[in-house]
């Protein structure tokens, strides 16, 4: 709040008080309407008394008019911003969306690309094969053949020719091959540069709007006295503190401050481009803010029997996995807890840490391929954990990021396209249809819980920061 402001709210108890708080005379004369049987001198009195009361309530008037003023400018201001930032998401929603098709394109142009220089490359090594075959001739088996002298040595001229040109058009497609990849790289970091300030154009809209809702109440405020403010701005404290210090439980059971997860995932927020409210929402199993975990989280071992086609908690096909990321982390994987299986989900458990990674998910040891390596590098560091909950933080963000590249394409309000992301994270990348539709639109569905929660998180966040 500027300071203008500030000084004509606080005046505003000041003024108050000095004809409604101040101590009373005894024989101090009074503005009344009652003149019966008073003298002239009396009554000059009483008029010189109401037309000070009268001064003074005129400046208490004009005061609060002026406060009334500025804060009503501030409204319109902020309504002008909001409207301008919402329009400006829109854009941006386009330009990711034309990003994406562009990139879409460019990797089936590096698809027919590399098709062409295998035919190519395979063209070469037939002649070199035929070239071969004819360097084995000798001079008296090229002069006894059925084919005259002239005619061998053309053949022989034009298979260097051919070689020679295919060899320069399979060199020119690669370099275009190339340009192309590269065309595709930069694309995607535009992508991604959108999608960051998206990110935070929502941030900021929505802090406007939180100003804007603050102006709106103040409005209210301007004829109340300072003691009235200060306690509303001593219950916010209290809110924010309750908040800040609220238990967040994440489905891998990992406990801690609300305000401490916030803190876990802002540095990476702008980075990843995904907001830290969906992230937190995803991360926490409750069907309420303050509910109980499920007895099944973190509970069993790997190898533990379980009554399923493999015997055990976990699938033989995540085991490999498993073993390697326990290796590297240089953990035991006899003891290290893991899920239990959901019967009435699936017939297998061992999800792995706060977000509850399946191991072939953060690293398949057979395709070399997982969220592991993008999460060191967000994070800078060589070996990441499933287990470390700023690690699985960043982990699930960046799925939620693969989930919500998807959805721009198909949705522009932020709470469908969290809906979206959320029920691809729970159902896989690839949900699509009436079964997305269930989890995003109905009541009990989760992506539609997670967005609603999310929103909340919005909030707390916001008033956690300001």
């Amino acid at each position: 709040m500027n300071k203008k402001l500030l000084s004509l709210l606080l005046s505003i108890p000041f003024l108050l008080s000095v004809f409604i708080l101040a101590p009373t005379k005894v024989k101090a004369i009074e503005c009344t309407m009652d003149t019966a049987g008073k003298s002239d001198q009396q009554l000059q009195e009483i008029l010189t008394q109401c037309e000070k009361e009268i001064s003074e309530q005129k400046g208490v008037l004009e005061t609060t008019k002026k406060t009334s003023s500025l804060l009503q400018g501030n409204i319109t201001t902020l309504t002008s911003k909001i409207k301008t930032m919402a329009l400006e998401i829109k854009s941006r929603n386009i330009k990711i969306k034309q990003l994406g098709d562009n990139i879409n394109t460019k990797t089936g142009e590096i698809i027919k690309l590399s098709s062409r220089v295998d035919d190519i490359r395979e063209s070469i090594a037939k002649i070199i094969r035929e070239s071969v075959m004819l360097s084995n001739y000798t001079v008296p088996e090229i002069l006894l053949s059925n084919d005259n002298l002239s005619g061998f040595l053309k053949d022989t001229d034009n298979y260097t020719i051919i070689n020679s040109s295919l060899h320069q058009l399979s060199l020119e497609l690669r370099g275009l091959k190339d340009e192309t990849e590269q065309a595709k790289k930069d694309l995607e970091n535009k992508q991604n540069k959108e999608e960051t300030l998206k990110l935070q154009q929502e941030k900021a809209k929505r802090l406007n709007e939180t100003y804007q809702t603050e102006n709106q109440k103040l409005l209210k405020y301007t004829k109340s006295q300072e003691a009235t403010y200060a306690k509303a701005i001593a219950e916010k404290e209290k809110v924010r503190t309750e908040i800040k210090n609220r238990l967040f439980r994440t489905v891998g059971g990992v406990e801690m401050k609300f305000g401490d997860a916030v803190k876990l995932l802002a540095p990476y927020e702008d980075v990843i481009g995904v907001d830290s409210a969906l992230v937190l929402a995803i991360l926490t199993q409750e069907s309420s803010v303050d509910g109980v975990i499920g007895r099944n989280i973190g509970k069993c071992t790997y190898n533990q029997s379980a009554k399923n086609k493999n015997g055990t908690v976990m699938s033989n096909s995540q085991k490999p996995s498993f073993l390697a990321i326990m290796d590297e982390l240089n953990m035991n994987a006899d003891t290290t807890p893991v899920s239990c299986p959901i019967y009435q989900d699936g017939q297998y458990g061992g999800a792995m840490g706060p977000a509850q990674f399946m191991p072939s998910t953060w690293w398949n040891v057979e395709t070399k391929m997982g969220y592991k390596n993008r999460v060191a590098s967000v994070v800078g560091v060589s070996v990441p954990s499933p287990f470390v909950p700023r690690d699985a933080f960043v982990g699930t963000a960046l799925y939620i990021k693969d989930a919500q590249r998807i959805c721009y394409g198909a949705f522009s309000k932020t709470s469908d396209v969290w809906a979206c992301a959320a029920s691809k994270y729970y159902g896989g990348l690839s949900l699509k249809g009436s079964t997305l539709s269930k989890y995003m639109y109905n009541t009990y569905g989760y992506g539609h819980q997670v967005a609603d929660r999310a929103a909340q998180f919005s909030k707390d966040i916001d008033l956690l920061n300001n």
